[in-house]
């Protein structure tokens, strides 16, 4: 039998100046994933995402994923990879979070109202 690995589907968010530096976030995530034994489905990506998360096409590209049957879980480097904004990463927490999916932050604090979403989440084990 083989063993089975968590999917999950990472999501980076970068300005217009730091463009190039998406394709190493990414490969950040993939180095972070394999070491914990998740499997990357994919990694959505926004550059110069604007403040509303409805018109963030990679984000909602993102939900997409999570609500697929396999998915177990939304990682991300670092909160700030969501928003600068506090009140930005709690709805966007809040909208990963109902798909049912864990969502795990590398490093970096999350803002007390967004932990609350984490609250309860299935835990991303093989």
């Amino acid at each position: 039998m083989t063993k089975s690995y968590p999917v999950v589907y990472g999501y980076v968010r970068v300005s217009d100046r730091q463009e190039g530096a998406a394709q190493e976030l990414r490969d950040e995530l993939a180095t972070w994933c394999a070491r914990e034994g998740w499997h990357l489905g994919a990694v959505f990506t926004d550059v110069s995402a604007g403040i509303d998360v409805d018109d963030r096409i990679g984000f909602l590209g993102l939900l997409d994923a999570l609500a697929l049957p396999q998915a177990r879980g939304a990682v991300v480097l670092d909160p700030a990879q969501l928003s600068p904004r506090p009140e930005l990463i709690t709805r966007m927490m809040r909208k990963m979070r109902a798909t049912g999916s864990a969502v795990v932050c590398r490093s970096g604090e999350l803002p007390p109202m967004a932990l609350k979403h984490c609250q309860g989440q299935p835990e991303l084990t093989s």
